[in-house]
């Protein structure tokens, strides 16, 4: 259970939960069935109130400034029916071979409908040279905790 503030200081419960829908669609058009991670798919569907993941990219490159290394970097574009001042962050579950490899929160700039995240793919051996391997599956909620239905991309290296 996780609890979070909202911007008029209500403490709000979040359950968390698969609220898969059945087919999604990548920004690239391919188009894959859900992956079973096991997670509860008795969670609520989001409603007429929730966000909605527009499109979504994940890709792996070489870091060059500074230290040198992988990184993964993850961006989606994000609307929501009760304004993109609405929106307040997300999650992404990586998932290989249908197995959960690893969790990563998602930031959403306010006002800009953008959310991303970005990590060294020897944080969690997600690594850039099997790129294609990995499906990034994420969520994205709202102040008034609507959550939205589940974007799926496969990962690429760039």
């Amino acid at each position: 259970v996780l609890f979070s503030c909202s911007p008029n200081d209500e403490v709000e419960e979040e359950t968390g939960g698969d609220t898969s829908s059945g087919e999604e669609t990548g920004e690239t058009g391919e188009t894959g069935e859900t992956e079973d991670t096991g997670a509860d798919t008795s969670a609520p569907q989001p409603d007429g109130h929730a966000p909605a993941i527009q499109s979504c990219d994940a890709w792996c490159e070489l870091h060059q400034v500074g230290e040198e290394y992988y990184g993964w970097n993850l961006e989606c574009q994000v609307t929501d029916p009760e304004g993109l001042e609405n929106i307040w962050n997300g999650r992404t579950t990586v998932i290989r071979g249908g197995n959960q490899v690893t969790d990563y929160l998602v930031a959403c700039a306010a006002g800009t409908g953008t959310c991303t995240t970005a990590f060294r793919e020897d944080e969690y051996n997600v690594t850039c040279s099997q790129a294609s391997s990995y499906l990034f599956k994420v969520w994205v909620s709202d102040w008034n905790g609507n959550e939205s239905a589940p974007f799926t991309v496969t990962g690429r290296q760039q």
